[in-house]
Formats: structure tokens, sequence, C-alpha cells
């Protein structure tokens, strides 16, 4: 057999795509890399629907204060937040006649399988607050990430029934002092990485009094608004501090609620959001029944002239009015 040779023509071919790619790269060295700041800080990142959540990005971390080990979020070099880089799709603009709601259900960490169901049962527009105590964080965050939905990280705070019942020793506290409170402020933060913002839902059955006080509201505010987070609330008589991208929730479901008050609350989440413009609701756990009736819930939204977003889209779309 005569010994395989390649044809002149070929050669010239590939030698051609070695020049241009050789050009193409001093080009890329000599202008640099693609501009991000105007097509990417202008609102949340806008994935593919059910697109994957892109994985953490070490550029978005930086050494805690507190503990130079840890790694909480910060905004990159080029100006883009966690809670941009982080987002979950959102349809933009929203149908005309639809009024966006968001739905954020806690707890998600704690119980394995109950936070893979939620993952795998709940469209990928709904938001899931991580608990910091989860011992299932990684493999949970890494499933949610997949299927398309954002996170949250849960920030334990002091609660309405202490000291009978508490969010643990790592629980922000208004009695405590400010170093103390970083400490637990960033060691919940560096607990899991990837995530859009934080909030005061952790998956219990308490309010948390912390963001009641004005005092507590703007330390957590001096702390949050370098991080590029946002940050939700579900606590009675709550507010987000100055300066931070948030929402407060609408309405909020317990795991203690019936079926019937849990349909019955979504209901009146999705009547907020027709005479309001838009509205949250909070789930505090993922119990059976809880992604059971919300996913039901969800599928006639827009019958009920609703399109389901993400919460960073509501609080992105807020903070443009």
């Amino acid at each position: 057999m005569p010994p395989f040779r390649i044809a002149r023509s070929v050669k010239l071919f590939w030698a051609g795509v070695a020049a241009a790619a050789l050009i193409g790269a001093v080009v890329l060295q000599v202008i640099g890399p693609p501009d991000h700041d105007t097509a990417m800080l202008t609102g949340p990142v806008l994935h593919r629907s059910g697109s994957a959540i892109p994985p953490p990005n070490p550029a978005l971390l930086v050494a805690s204060k507190a503990n130079p080990a840890w790694k909480i979020p910060h905004p990159a070099p080029d100006g883009m937040t966690p809670m941009r880089y982080y987002a979950a799709a959102a349809p933009v603009p929203v149908p005309q006649g639809l009024h966006p709601v968001a739905v954020m259900m806690g707890g998600i960490g704690e119980a394995r399988q109950a936070s893979r169901d939620a993952i795998r049962s709940l469209p990928p527009a709904v938001s899931l607050a991580l608990t910091p105590y989860g011992p299932h964080l990684r493999s949970v965050v890494a499933a949610a990430r997949a299927a398309g939905h954002e996170t949250l990280m849960g920030i334990p705070m002091q609660t309405d029934r202490e000291p009978a019942i508490t969010e643990g020793d790592e629980a922000l506290r208004g009695s405590e002092l400010d170093p103390v409170n970083l400490k637990h402020l960033d060691w919940a933060l560096s607990r899991s990485a990837g995530y859009v913002g934080v909030t005061d839902e952790i998956g219990m059955s308490v309010d948390e009094t912390y963001l009641t006080q004005l005092l507590n509201r703007h330390w957590l505010g001096k702390q949050l608004r370098p991080t590029g987070l946002l940050l939700v609330t579900a606590s009675q008589g709550s507010g987000v501090p100055s300066g931070v991208p948030g929402r407060v929730a609408d309405v909020v479901i317990h795991p203690e609620m019936s079926v019937d008050e849990q349909r019955a609350a979504l209901k009146r989440l999705a009547a907020t959001a027709v005479a309001s413009g838009s509205a949250l609701g909070v789930i505090s756990s993922p119990t059976a029944d809880d992604i059971a009736v919300l996913a039901q819930w969800c599928q006639g939204l827009k019958a009920d002239g609703l399109v389901l977003v993400p919460v960073s889209a509501l609080v992105a779309a807020r903070g443009a009015q």
C-alpha cells in the first residue's frame, strides 16, 4: 500500500486557519476582552429559561475580614455583582397585560430529599433560600444551579421567641457587639457561593425581630452594601436597609398551614400582584404539601394575569423605577 500523503491544498488550508487564529489572538491581546459593563450591568443576567446558573466565579469572592479563610460575595473588578451574575432567567419585558409575581422557598439544604423534590418539581423561576446550617448544601446547591434556580443564603437572626427558640449561636442579635455579629454574618455568607442575595428566612416557623429595629437595619445595610447582594425579608414589621436592593415579602406561608390555608395565601399573593403591579411570596420550608400546592398554583398563573419571575428580577425592576 502506498504511503498516506496529505494533499498540498489541505496543507495550505490548515496553514491559513493557523494564521487566522494567530492574527485573532494578537488582535484580542491588543483590544482586550469584550466590555461587560454596558451589556451586563444594566440588569440581571438573562440566562435562557431553564438554563443552568453559572458556577461560582472567583472574581465575585473576597476574603472575610473576620476570618481570611472564609470567602464572601463581592462585586468583580469590572463592576459585575453577584445579584446580576447568578440571576435566573426572567421574561424581559414582562408580557403586556401580565403582572410579575415571585416566590422564594426557604429551608433548602436541610433535608436532602425535600430539597431535591423542590428543585425537580418547581419551575426554575422559583428562587430557593438556603439554610446555612444545612448538611447537604454542596450537593443541593449544585442541583439547583443545574436546574436553573437562583439561590439566596439564609442569615440566622434574633427571633421573637428567644431564649426559648433561637436560630442558633451564629444568629445576628441586637445585644451582640459588632465584631461578634460581623463574624456570624460572614460565617453564613461563606457557607456557599454563587447566590444572588440573602434573606432572614432559614426554614423556621418563627418571626425574626432583628430587622424590626432601625439600628440593626443600619448596621446590616452597612455590611451588605459592598457585597452586591439583594435582601429579602419575610418577618413582620421588618424592612430593607437603605441602599440595599431588596423586598419585603407580601405573603408568607408556614408549614403549619393546612393545604386550604396555603391555597388561600397564594390567592392573596395573586390579588396583591394584580392590585400593586407585583408581589413577592415566601414559603418557609419545602414540605411535600408546600411543594405540591405551589407547583399546581404555578401552572395556572397566566390565566390569572400573572407571570412568574425570580426574586432578582422583581427586585431589579423595582430598583429601576
